[in-house]
């Protein structure tokens, strides 16, 4: 892999050497990883959204798929800050109240 990519950041399995202990004690390795780290939680996320098997044939019915669970994901993650944003309202109009 190291050959294809310029920074490999999986960490190893079982017991490192010294050498692989430096390396993944790095800071880059330490901030990749957690970029890694989080890529895969949306992999997850779009899984559970239903990307996790593709009924449809063909590489256009695949797109499609994709897109529509990519929307599917965005769309939830737009109603969470919505609704965030109403409670924010209306634990500030209860305050208001509560302080009158």
């Amino acid at each position: 892999m190291e050959e294809h990519v310029d920074k490999v950041v999986l960490p190893k399995k079982g017991k490192c050497n010294k050498h692989e202990q430096e390396e993944e004690g790095h800071r880059s390795f330490k901030r990749l990883r957690n970029k890694h780290s989080a890529v895969e939680s949306n992999i997850n996320e779009l899984e559970h959204r239903g990307l996790d098997r593709c009924p449809d044939r063909g590489y256009d019915h695949f797109k499609r798929y994709v897109g529509l669970a990519v929307s599917a994901y965005n769309l939830r993650r737009i109603g969470q800050e919505l609704i965030a944003i109403q409670r924010r309202k209306e634990q500030a109009e209860r305050e208001m109240r509560a302080a009158a």
